[in-house]
């Protein structure tokens, strides 16, 4: 079939392929919320998470793989639960702190988890040195502002995000089979948790034309991104969780790109060379983290 003729590179190919696909559809596929600042988070994840599973069905018909695994409909779920407290560290905590924040706790988790649960092998002499580069960028773009207990929910999201595929690491079930149950826990969740917060509030969200239907294509994208990370952090792959998806997690980069070159954000001159500094610290730690697996 056309997926695996797709993938008969080598390992280290496909790993970095990957990476990058992930990269740039998650550093993408929040454009929206930037193009259209009122567009309420919550209509955004109902939409993003219908262009989700609508992809993915269209995959898995495709190539025959439909399949409702409960690991997979867990980790969708963990997902919508560490977007929860993502969007809400953003409406509590500050708007750039948080997602960077969120980032930070994610890079930490996931290294750990894969060195001290998986027994992933690294050069230590390079990785732990690249995960501090990481970590250390991450602060330069947004410093922590108050204590840890005020930033819990960013903290909280982040860790989620850096663990809620240890259930599929441990299944060990193929890709194209658990993507399909993956998504559909995704929709699921995302649904049910937007129809709380609409009871709650006792009127739904605005849901106009153009940033609903680029909130799908975003879904949509988000879902090749996701291929690709998977591809990554494959135990057969040649990075493995502890490389791969920390690597995954540059698509700050690439939402910073959008922000500067498309939105003007970050407009003086000395806000840019401190983007610059953080940036080349972060690529860095990134290089390093990737000779960590040579």
């Amino acid at each position: 079939m056309f997926y695996k003729r797709f993938l008969r590179g080598s390992a280290l190919g496909n790993s970095y392929l990957g990476v990058i696909l992930a990269i740039f559809a998650f550093g993408t596929y929040m454009v929206p919320l930037k193009a259209w600042p009122r567009f309420s988070s919550w209509a955004y994840l109902s939409c993003v998470a219908v262009g989700m599973v609508v992809g993915e069905l269209i995959v898995s018909l495709a190539t025959h793989t439909f399949c409702v695994m409960p690991v997979g409909i867990l980790c969708g779920f963990l997902w919508v639960l560490g977007g929860a407290f993502c969007f809400w560290a953003v409406q509590v905590e500050d708007l750039t702190g948080a997602g960077v924040r969120a980032m930070g706790m994610s890079i930490l988790a996931s290294f750990l988890s894969g060195v001290l649960i998986f027994s992933e092998s690294t050069l230590l002499y390079f990785s732990i040195p690249a995960i501090f580069l990481l970590l250390f960028g991450l602060k330069l773009l947004a410093p922590l502002h108050g204590s840890v207990f005020k930033n819990w929910r960013s903290l909280l999201a982040g860790a989620v995000f850096g663990l809620f595929l240890i259930p599929y690491k441990f299944a060990n079930v193929p890709l194209l089979e658990f993507m399909s149950s993956f998504t559909i826990g995704i929709f699921i969740a995302a649904e049910l948790l937007v129809g709380i917060l609409c009871l709650k509030r006792r009127a739904l969200f605005d849901y106009s034309l153009a940033p609903s239907v680029a909130s799908i294509l975003m879904g949509l994208l988000w879902m090749i991104g996701q291929h690709g990370c998977f591809w990554a952090i494959d135990t057969n792959g040649a990075l493995g969780y502890a490389v791969g998806y920390p690597l995954t997690q540059l698509n700050l980069l690439v939402n910073l790109l959008w922000g500067v070159v498309v939105f003007q954000e970050y407009p003086t001159k000395r806000q840019r060379i401190k983007l610059a500094i953080a940036t080349s610290v972060i690529l860095v730690g990134a290089g390093l983290l990737a000779l960590s697996k040579m």
